[in-house]
């Protein structure tokens, strides 16, 4: 368990009758997948343009941008 109290995913060693290069393939991939998926009771850092967006009840889109002083602000999407 993490710091924050959240789960990581434990993968379980391979059984004897797999091929054990594969099943190791597979457990990377999987591990790396799990390492970019959001985590509750952890921080969310967004960066390389990735946005916070958010969707009111009639649907419209809006981007939450902050400034370099810290205001917080939205447009449309």
């Amino acid at each position: 368990m993490s710091p924050s109290g959240a789960k990581r995913l434990q993968l379980a060693p391979a059984a004897s009758d797999y091929d054990r290069i594969v099943q190791a393939s597979n457990n990377r991939a999987l591990t790396e997948a799990d390492r970019s998926n959001f985590k509750k009771f952890e921080d969310i850092d967004l960066a390389n343009d990735e946005r916070l967006i958010l969707v009111s009840a009639n649907g419209t889109r809006y981007k939450i941008v902050v400034s370099d002083a810290g205001a917080l602000s939205t447009s449309t999407v």
